[in-house]
């Protein structure tokens, strides 16, 4: 087997960029609902199912790719690998496959705090790397050796944290409960003042 080695930062911020061009084309099907949004000024009413939906096409997309490539196609183009954190010779199993991007979409309440996780940890593993037992890993060698970030762990953590815990909110009342459904147009003001804020955190965390 190959060596392997603690997957690179770079590598894995550039290969996030890459996987939300090809997420674009699993958004096609909410097409009509975006067209809406940014070019008409009404209302766009939005079903809670729909909602959900939206939600999950991340892990959708990323448990289809590893599945099939043991690696989201960002990842892959890049030479990183999600490989089981107890044996990377081993096949992903099935479970894992569902369980790592779907802790994933924690962040919807806890921000990337989740990813941050992984500065106190040499092998940057994170939240969703432990409840599915994987890591990311590289099999060309790395510049340096990764180091704990205590400090720097913690900042992160608290402060998406709290960025996290504020836009969920934001968003849970932005949901008429009664009639099952929320206006897509103010969902999508606020995850866009959420991104202004959280630009490179989701990767940045996790590396």
């Amino acid at each position: 087997m190959n060596d392997i080695y603690v997957a690179s930062t770079w590598k894995r911020l550039f290969a996030q960029l890459i996987d939300q061009v090809f997420l674009l084309a699993c958004y096609l099907p909410f097409g009509v609902l975006f067209y809406r949004v940014w070019f008409t000024d009404g209302e766009v009413e939005i079903s809670l199912f729909q909602l959900i939906m939206l939600f999950l096409v991340p892990a959708l997309y990323e448990t289809v790719s590893l599945m099939l490539i043991s690696a989201t196609p960002g990842k892959w183009l890049l030479g990183l690998k999600v490989v089981p954190a107890d044996d990377p010779s081993k096949e992903l199993l099935y479970t894992q496959c569902v369980l790592r991007p779907l802790t994933s979409r924690l962040t919807f309440f806890f921000s990337w705090a989740i990813y941050a996780l992984a500065f106190f940890r040499y092998d940057r593993t994170h939240l969703s790397d432990w409840v599915a037992e994987t890591r990311v890993v590289q099999f060309s060698p790395r510049p340096n050796r990764p180091t704990i970030r205590r400090v720097v762990g913690t900042l992160l953590i608290l402060s998406y944290a709290y960025e996290g815990m504020l836009f969920s909110s934001r968003v849970i009342n932005e949901i008429n409960w009664n009639t099952g459904k929320a206006d897509l147009r103010a969902l999508v003001q606020i995850s866009d003042m959420e991104d202004v804020s959280m630009d490179l955190g989701e990767e940045l965390g996790e590396e």
